[in-house]
């Protein structure tokens, strides 16, 4: 077996910097659908997942055609064996024809490597999400950003209109406070719809800065949130690594 260099430093979202991240501006219209998996590996399996990931499952998804594949593990507060692996969709028809893997392996090979992973695995999540440029305010250059601040709300229901509202009419105040962040809306998969914004930032110190509401708006911030208390059922905040040894791309650095 090879030798992998993992660090398990706590293992989604929401996300190279391409997803989570708000995308470069250049690329912003080449991604609308993505799916992201939230893997949770059998603790002492994780030398082995990684290394199926690296020569295998990788090398499989580049062979399909997927682009780019983006992979980030919870930073110190949340799972240590969680991780969160994005990839963008050509269209939810992929799965007509049973997705990348299904297009370049042999059936019985697929199930093999299928089986092969979930046996590494306690559990695994598996969701359709969007990017909503018409609400995120996007950056010609992200790179060097390696932690995500992912906020998760759930919007009371029929209260989506009055949140997509808020973001549209709020985006010249978080333009004019230089704040970039990605929105992406959780349309499939488990648990209620929901909707993540996804900051980037260089260090942990960073993460101390208030909330988006509170540098875009000042002192009319309080008075927004208590307007909000009705429209959003809940709030749940993580912050996530970037993992370049698992994540590729077919995007040159200069423009991540």
């Amino acid at each position: 077996m090879r030798a992998v260099n993992v660090t398990v430093q706590t293992g989604c979202c929401l996300l190279i910097l391409l997803c989570l991240a708000p995308l470069p501006a250049a690329h912003a219209q080449e991604v609308e659908w993505m799916q992201v998996d939230i893997v949770n590996v059998v603790p002492n399996r994780v030398e082995d997942y990684v290394e199926l990931q690296l020569e295998e499952v990788n090398p499989t998804l580049q062979r399909a055609g997927v682009p780019w594949r983006s992979v980030w593990r919870v930073a110190e507060f949340g799972n240590s064996y969680e991780l969160q692996l994005v990839t963008p969709m050509s269209s939810l028809a992929q799965y007509d024809t049973g997705g990348p893997l299904a297009r370049v392996l042999q059936p019985d090979r697929r199930l093999r490597l299928v089986d092969r992973l979930r046996r590494m695995t306690v559990s695994r999540k598996r969701y359709a999400m969007r990017y909503r440029p018409d609400m995120s305010v996007e950056a010609d250059d992200v790179g060097g950003l390696s932690l995500a601040r992912v906020t998760t709300l759930q919007v009371a229901p029929g209260r989506t209109s009055d949140w997509e509202d808020f973001l549209r009419s709020s985006l010249p105040k978080f333009s004019d406070a230089n704040l970039v962040f990605g929105v992406y809306e959780r349309v499939f998969g488990p648990g209620p719809a929901a909707w993540l914004i996804v900051e980037n930032y260089s260090s942990f110190a960073q993460l101390e800065q208030p909330s988006l509401v509170a540098r875009a708006f000042g002192e009319e911030a309080g008075a927004l949130t208590a307007r909000l208390a009705g429209v959003l059922l809940s709030i749940e905040r993580t912050v996530l690594r970037y993992d370049a040894e698992l994540s590729y791309s077919a995007i040159p650095a200069s423009t991540r």
